[in-house]
């Protein structure tokens, strides 16, 4: 069967890259697109192909903004063997279909289900790749979750549950047309690398399984999370480290104390003592400073992700973020209360972002200095450099004992109000 990659021609900004070249799992999107096609026992070709292009069957045809995983696109392959006419992959509706929808913008079944640019088309078909992507009928493939109760902080989300069901499944597929889906991407990314290892070796699997066997379900589940760990070559990782359910790449080195969990480390990543790294992908030579700790997020290659409490954010190649400065992932209500939905640019317009937090994307090149804020949903373009105000950083700390406050560069006394005594004017 033939293979047909579709050009689509979009970027993501602020990274000014196509998808394919966007990180997801310890690699990129083109990665990830040839490790599904292997799987699937098809050969990716050599070069992208024009919506123009004419196509005849037996072909698969893939924009080449849309990830499949390597289970979702096996179980299209295997749907479609006896297909009369030109069909498109479509996912049933289900939790992860709703958290991952919004600024997607691919067509709707019927039924809800969600319709993406992977087509198939069939013997003695001819058609344009462009119209094969957008006219095909739905093939719906068989799709199975299971759902997580997962923590959430009710305060600041505005939830009445002190949990949220987090569907588990390595059966996915996402446009990927914005910054926001590069990082939905890499939240789906660690669990979809995990399940594919595990069953990629079942006898291997059931043996972890088996051997981590506890009495408690608390102990179990610990010891399986220790115990699926998948390593490169040269991984160094210190004996006072924490590492759970995550995927290392080659030349990883992880310092002692650091905590790794359900994450995917790209090659040649480093983790310095008391970093902790959850639930994120880290692209090639991530550095992550000693007590820096990042959830949920999504770095290119080369980034420095040295930040404090970095949530629900993309970190750009090249990028420097020091220890304090900050970046929002939620935001309020028109009526002040907390867990309001995050607004994206898109377009020239606001778009929501969905339920999930969502943070900053920092563009390639990009600095923020210490004490700086960042508002939540915003991009900092590629090559920008924010810094506190003087006004914050002491110059001048020539000063006697006693309390401060930084006024201009320097210092000034600290003035406290007065409290009405006896004693006072």
């Amino acid at each position: 069967m033939q293979v047909f990659v579709v050009e689509q021609g979009g970027r993501i900004e602020p990274f000014g890259v196509v998808t394919d070249d966007c990180p997801l799992g310890g690699g990129t999107f083109a990665d990830a697109r040839r490790a599904a096609l292997r799987a699937a026992g098809l050969v990716a070709p050599d070069h992208k192909c024009p919506p123009s292009t004419t196509v005849t069957g037996p072909a698969l045809v893939l924009a080449d903004d849309v990830w499949v995983t390597r289970r979702a696109l096996r179980a299209f392959v295997k749907a479609t063997r006896r297909a009369t006419r030109t069909v498109r992959l479509a996912l049933p509706r289900s939790r992860l279909l709703a958290l991952l929808a919004p600024l997607q913008d691919v067509d709707e079944g019927d039924d809800g289900a969600a319709i993406y640019g992977c087509a198939f088309v069939p013997v003695g078909v001819t058609i344009v790749a462009a119209q094969a992507l957008s006219a095909g009928a739905p093939c719906l493939i068989p799709y199975r979750e299971i759902h997580v109760d997962v923590p959430v902080p009710r305060a600041l989300m505005g939830r009445s549950d002190p949990t949220t069901p987090w569907p588990l499944t390595s059966t996915v597929a996402l446009r990927v047309r914005h910054w926001l889906h590069v990082l939905r991407a890499s939240h789906v990314a660690p669990q979809v690398w995990l399940l594919d290892r595990a069953t990629a070796a079942p006898l291997q699997s059931a043996w972890r399984a088996v051997t981590r066997w506890r009495p408690s379900s608390a102990a179990r589940l610990a010891a399986w999370k220790r115990a699926f760990v998948f390593r490169g070559r040269n991984v160094v990782v210190h004996p006072n480290a924490v590492v759970e359910g995550s995927v290392l790449g080659d030349d990883v080195f992880i310092g002692p104390q650091a905590v790794v969990l359900q994450s995917v480390v790209g090659d040649g990543c480093r983790i310095e003592q008391r970093a902790h790294v959850a639930q994120s992908t880290l692209g090639p030579r991530t550095f992550v400073s000693l007590n820096s700790s990042m959830q949920a997020c999504c770095t290119f290659a080369d980034a420095d992700a040295c930040a404090n409490n970095l949530q629900a954010c993309v970190v750009g190649s090249g990028v420097g973020l020091t220890s304090f400065a900050r970046a929002l992932d939620t935001v309020l209500h028109d009526d002040g209360r907390p867990g309001g939905e995050v607004r994206v640019q898109d377009g020239g317009r606001l778009r929501g972002a969905g339920e999930l937090p969502c943070g900053v994307a920092f563009g390639p090149g990009a600095f923020v200095g210490a004490g700086v804020t960042l508002a939540a949903g915003r991009a900092v373009p590629a090559g920008v450099r924010i810094v506190g105000g003087a006004d914050g950083v002491v110059r001048r700390p020539d000063a006697a004992a006693g309390t401060w406050v930084v006024d201009a560069g320097g210092l000034a006394p600290l003035r406290r109000p007065r409290t009405g005594g006896a004693g006072d004017p």
